[in-house]
């Protein structure tokens, strides 16, 4: 089966790894997709909360936590909101397969949408 999102286990991404082992050690199974959308946006919630001091506007920076380094913000990689507060990330294509321990898994096989924005963002009026 071939397939597309944003987030793989496989990601090559300090993050990510961390992520991965501690979830695989704490449930004994591979995270899912939702998973690591949940840790990603508890992620991005802390940071607005410290930033802001508590403040609805530390949200709308639009940009994940500047604590993390430029290439491993979020566990999906590279990451930031458009005007529009939708996402501006890459788009990748997996398939399934086995992993290196054997079972059953997503396999990254590229990225075909680099920075990808949705189509609608450029007539949005939000500020």
């Amino acid at each position: 089966m071939i397939s597309g999102t944003f987030w793989g286990p496989d990601f090559n991404n300090p993050v990510n790894q961390q992520f991965v082992d501690e979830f695989e050690k704490k449930y004994n199974r591979i995270p899912s997709q939702y998973a690591a959308q949940s840790y990603d946006a508890a992620l991005l919630l802390d940071s607005a909360i410290a930033q802001g001091q508590g403040q609805r506007r530390a949200t709308s920076r639009r940009s994940w936590p500047r604590s993390r380094p430029r290439t491993s913000r979020a566990l999906r990689g590279n990451f930031k909101f458009n005007n529009n507060n939708f996402p501006i990330q890459d788009m990748y294509v997996f398939e399934v397969a086995k992993d290196a321990k054997g079972r059953v898994s997503l396999k990254t096989l590229g990225a075909p949408l680099k920075d990808h924005q949705d189509a609608y963002h450029a007539q949005c009026t939000l500020k």
